[in-house]
């Protein structure tokens, strides 16, 4: 089975790694795919519903890679040993994906790949406490939806409140999406003030309307 597109970007970060563990792997279709292009040697497909489990398993058993691809039924990253260097986490919201770094073991990991479905500030706002800094970043469309990836590697820098918002590669590159999501933003909030009576509520869009601007410059 093809990888869609925001796999596909995924995929390409775990390029030169040792073993990837793909966490909230639902078909094990990437760890497949990453030990098939050569990206890593071997890998772990972590699930920790039985449903997906037992898909990724079956997947895994009719692929050409059995032997290096382990599946395991886990939560976060409980089941990572000490040889995994590269992390995805990927189809989650970022409150999740949050608190799965905080409250877990990093252990020797040296490249997170994190794509939420949403909220990736709060992501960004506990890199510093966590240890790793952003080495990356990228805004696709996958069917309509805008996802943000997030790539981070072991090391600490301090982020502005606007860097921590949108993020700081985003915001120096101005990829085609990155703007285009921002101007969809901006039309459909500048549309709604035009409906809107509430003062507090007119306030609170007009506020997110300069911070939508001043990511644009």
């Amino acid at each position: 089975m093809p990888l869609s597109k925001r796999l596909s970007s995924c995929l390409k970060f775990t390029q030169g790694f040792n073993k990837l563990a793909d966490v909230g792997t639902d078909h094990a279709l990437l760890p497949i795919a990453a030990v098939e292009s050569g990206f890593v040697s071997e890998a772990l497909a972590i699930d920790n519903k039985v449903g997906p489990f037992a898909i990724a398993y079956n997947n895994v058993k009719n692929s050409d890679f059995a032997s290096k691809i382990k599946v395991l039924l886990s939560d976060g990253l409980n089941s990572l040993d000490d040889k995994v260097d590269v992390v995805v986490i990927a189809g989650m919201g970022g409150s999740l994906i949050r608190n799965i770094l905080l409250n877990h073991s990093l252990k020797n990991v040296k490249r997170f790949i994190l794509q939420p479905n949403n909220d990736p500030d709060s992501i960004r706002e506990i890199l510093y406490e966590i240890g790793y800094y952003i080495v990356d970043e990228l805004i696709i469309n996958d069917r309509g939806k805008y996802y943000d990836m997030i790539i981070i590697e072991p090391g600490t820098v301090e982020y502005t409140q606007l860097q921590i918002v949108f993020g700081p590669v985003n915001l120096k590159e101005k990829s085609h999406f990155f703007v285009k999501r921002i101007e969809e933003e901006l039309e459909r909030l500048n549309k709604l003030l035009l409906s809107i009576s509430l003062v507090d509520r007119r306030i609170a869009i007009k506020a997110r309307i300069v911070l939508l601007e001043e990511a644009l410059k």
